[in-house]
């Protein structure tokens, strides 16, 4: 009898973890990141005097009457790698990220920004959907997460390296141009969910790629 519910419980834990991923912007086939990273951009802020948070949708008529859809924003430090040197860096991120990105399960050795093969093919996937026509003029910036284990500084390091391997690949086994390229560290900073349970670090432990047109 314990079996069973066992397995019954294991299938729900697996279908709780899939759907959470979906509703996060997780994709593993290149036509799904693909199509994710052509998604329109959603908010955009309504001038350069904005107050952060006051952002309009992009088909919006007049900018002055239309402010439904604020997205707030916070500052976070984060570490960019430029032309081989690591720099710190202050930056107003979204809360929640919209249109032109795709959440992806990377997954690495632990504390190390080892791939492992088991993620080769997601990679794949990736190199191909970079090589859709409709990207050419799209610069692709690979964000590196982490949950909350460890210290602060570390993790952003750590995401950092992560994000730096996987643009490694890209360029090795992908044959994707590396001046498209960009990487960012976020560390622990941008989290999907809590990190109150195992299965919502594994979400949050992840690789972000935005585009963003030239």
């Amino acid at each position: 009898m314990i079996k069973p519910i066992l397995l019954a419980v294991t299938v729900l834990l697996l279908l709780y973890g899939s759907c959470l991923g979906e509703e996060n912007g997780f994709e593993s086939t290149s036509g799904g990141i693909t199509e994710s990273l052509l998604s329109p951009e959603k908010a955009r802020p309504i001038d350069s005097q904005s107050e952060a948070g006051e952002w309009q949708p992009l088909n919006a008529g007049d900018a002055s009457k239309d402010k439904t859809q604020p997205v707030k924003t916070r500052s976070i430090k984060v570490l960019k790698k430029e032309k081989g040197v690591d720099t710190w860096e202050t930056v107003n991120a979204p809360e929640k990220r919209t249109g032109g990105f795709v959440n992806l399960k990377i997954e690495f050795d632990v504390n190390s920004y080892t791939i492992r093969p088991e993620s080769y093919n997601l990679l794949r996937e990736l190199g191909k959907a970079l090589a859709d026509p409709r990207l050419r003029d799209r610069i692709i910036i690979i964000n590196g997460h982490t949950d909350s284990d460890g210290k602060e500084k570390y993790n952003v390091r750590l995401s950092l390296d992560r994000a730096a391997a996987v643009k490694t690949y890209l360029i090795d086994h992908c044959g994707v141009a590396p001046d498209r390229l960009e990487v960012v560290g976020y560390g622990e900073s941008m989290p999907l969910t809590p990190n109150t349970s195992k299965e919502n670090k594994q979400l949050n432990r992840r690789v972000e790629i935005v585009a963003e047109k030239k």
